[in-house]
């Protein structure tokens, strides 16, 4: 592990950051694995960079069963409205209720005060499955920055 916990990889004047030891889905939500069994899960820094300004957020309730891969809500932005996908499937537990009033969160702490929902997973052995360790997101979140910035 770094010093700081995280991967950075830097381009033009922008960093992007992998925190280190979370599990990621391509579709650029993180999981990090708690100690009372449930998950904890974000949008990855990529995706609230390459999004923009975080304006509003629209969240299910605790209690809402969400499937891998299909929707868990949405993020408006400043440049365009988002689908959040859920990297795991299970039931919601607990919202982050703070990015009500303060969405931009996300774009400050998106390993961290930015968190959008903890959720009981279903299977989270099968669901690993579908998820990748930072060194393994690491490269592909490059290559997504470098198409995205040669556009």
């Amino acid at each position: 592990m770094s010093e700081t916990g995280y991967m950075e990889f830097n381009y033009d004047k922008f960093a992007f950051r992998v925190k280190e030891y979370y599990l990621y889905h391509q579709d650029e939500c993180w999981v990090k694995q708690e100690e009372n069994g449930l998950v904890t899960v974000g949008i990855t820094d990529y995706m609230q960079k390459t999004g923009g300004d975080v304006a509003f957020v629209e969240l299910l309730e605790a209690g809402a069963a969400v499937k891998q891969g299909g929707e868990m809500g949405s993020m408006e932005t400043i440049k365009t409205t988002m689908t959040l996908v859920a990297p795991v499937s299970g039931v919601i537990k607990e919202v982050n209720g703070a990015l009500e009033d303060e969405p931009q969160q996300i774009n400050q702490d998106p390993y961290g005060s930015g968190w959008i929902y903890k959720i009981e997973p279903a299977d989270l052995a099968g669901a690993k499955q579908a998820l990748m360790d930072a060194k393994t997101y690491f490269p592909l979140m490059e290559e997504k920055i470098k198409n995205e910035m040669t556009k």
